[in-house]
């Protein structure tokens, strides 16, 4: 009994077997299933391989682990350097291993087969600026288009299987109607004919795993704008693309978009039910009622909510002709005007910060069928400030109005129109938008910024 103790028993030997076998196969340790990962990575894991290019950047086997993405380096990898970041508010770390496989097989780990198409929004805290999601949006409905699509992007094929939203949480963009259906329109292209949508990850999703999970991507795909590099575009890629996401979004809706040449000849005065507010906005609507006498144009207000259907303003933008508002996220609607349409755009004072006052401007600009012009505050006077503590900012520049203090100020405060200006610059323009003139014609200088001028500025200088 004593001697038979001592020696290995059956079942010893085929635990071994079994642990022996699976070290080979390089299979990791079980996450715990969720709906939206498969609980091992696949046996041939290999390091993190990084593929830039000049509208996107696909990640090859990259990971989520407690809050931060991670590059998981070998030999295997081919990755030199890392770039400096993921996107705007996402970092990637690069964890050397001495094998990928071994480093997997080590930990808890789940998987994510496919192309992941992975979105940090820049502004997080501004999840219903139509503005920046169109930033957003509009690069990634260029870079779907295309066909074929890059073969490092598309793995095995051209389609988003799952579409990441790196920062953001399902509530908050509950009832933007306008974001889903947007969404909708960009992503027709990459998902199956019988699907709207691909599976959609939150950042909830992601923080809730548990903290010594690994989740792994099989294709992270990140789709460069503005805010991701220097080079990002923020406008459609061709004119044609442009033309073709309008009619789409009018042909879902059966909104019927005018024809080029029958332009209606409204005005249409655009305000934002909270904030964005224009102190003399009654004046300005006289103004454009004394063109409206002069040329023949009906004019009507409209105020907009963030979270209005998105058919009501496919079909306010499809009665317009000529699009008067102040700078704000509802303006990323112009890219559903009618050919030939004109936006007025008016810039609050200091409003200014890599390049954000020319938003819709290179928008319209890449539709090449609206005409786009704009008047800026160039002097404090046309800033009316809700309190002496933000009037403090009134005298500094927009070069050092930097800080998001400073801005959000600005984003805050009324303004005041310089109306008389604004009435001659859309009376010199309109006989020949009549006329049907084309943009390039009709096109007028970028309004400049205020500079400094021998001093700092500062409320304390004064």
């Amino acid at each position: 009994m004593r001697e038979r103790s001592q020696g290995f028993r059956p079942w010893v030997w085929l635990a071994l077997a079994v642990a022996i076998t699976a070290q080979k196969r390089c299979t990791a340790s079980e996450a715990r299933p969720e709906w939206f990962y498969e609980v091992s990575p696949p046996r041939h894991v290999c390091g993190t391989s990084v593929h830039p290019s000049a509208d996107h950047t696909a990640y090859k086997t990259l990971w989520w682990h407690n809050t931060q993405f991670y590059a998981v380096l070998d030999g295997s990898s081919n990755t030199k350097s890392l770039p400096p970041a993921l996107s705007m508010n996402a970092a990637i770390i690069g964890l050397p291993t001495l094998s990928a496989r071994d480093f997997v097989n080590n930990t808890k780990a789940g998987w994510i087969p496919g192309v992941s198409l992975l979105v940090d929004f820049p502004f997080a805290a501004y999840p219903d600026n139509f503005g920046h999601w169109a930033e957003v949006l509009l690069p990634i409905y260029n870079f779907v288009r295309q066909q074929p699509w890059p073969a490092k992007a598309a793995g095995t094929h051209s389609r988003i299987d799952t579409l990441v939203l790196t920062n953001l949480r399902k509530e908050v963009l509950s009832g933007l109607d306008w974001f889903w259906e947007m969404l909708k329109l960009v992503l027709a292209s990459a998902v199956p004919p019988h699907r709207a949508l691909p599976k959609i990850v939150f950042y909830e999703h992601l923080s809730h795993l548990s903290r010594d999970t690994w989740l792994g991507f099989e294709t992270a795909l990140v789709i460069h704008n503005r805010y991701a590099k220097s080079e990002g575009a923020s406008g459609f890629a061709s004119q044609q693309l442009a033309q073709q996401l309008r009619a789409a979004a009018f042909s879902g809706y059966g909104v019927r978009l005018p024809a080029r040449g029958q332009l209606p000849k409204t005005i249409t005065i655009f305000q934002a039910a909270e904030g964005e507010e224009i102190v003399n906005r009654d004046e300005l609507m006289a103004a454009m009622h004394d063109i409206g006498r002069t040329f023949g144009l009906t004019v009507r207000p409209y105020t907009a909510t963030a979270r209005a259907p998105f058919e009501s303003y496919l079909s306010v933008m499809a009665k317009t002709g000529i699009l008067v508002s102040r700078h704000g996220p509802f303006l990323a609607n112009s890219i559903f005007l009618p050919p030939g349409a004109m936006v007025v755009e008016l810039l609050p004072y200091n409003w200014e910060w890599k390049g954000v006052s020319k938003i819709y401007k290179n928008i319209t600009q890449s539709m090449g069928d609206i005409h786009h012009f704009a008047w800026r505050a160039k002097h404090p006077k046309w800033a009316v400030y809700p309190s002496d503590h933000e009037a403090r900012y009134a005298e500094w520049t927009a070069e050092e109005c930097a800080s998001s203090d400073c801005l959000d100020v600005h984003a805050r405060a009324a303004m005041r129109v310089d109306v008389a200006t604004v009435q001659e610059m859309i009376v010199e323009t309109l006989p020949g938008w009549l006329r049907g003139d084309s943009t390039e014609s009709l096109e007028r200088a970028w309004p400049d910024l205020l500079k400094a001028n021998g001093s700092t500025g500062l409320w304390w200088d004064k």
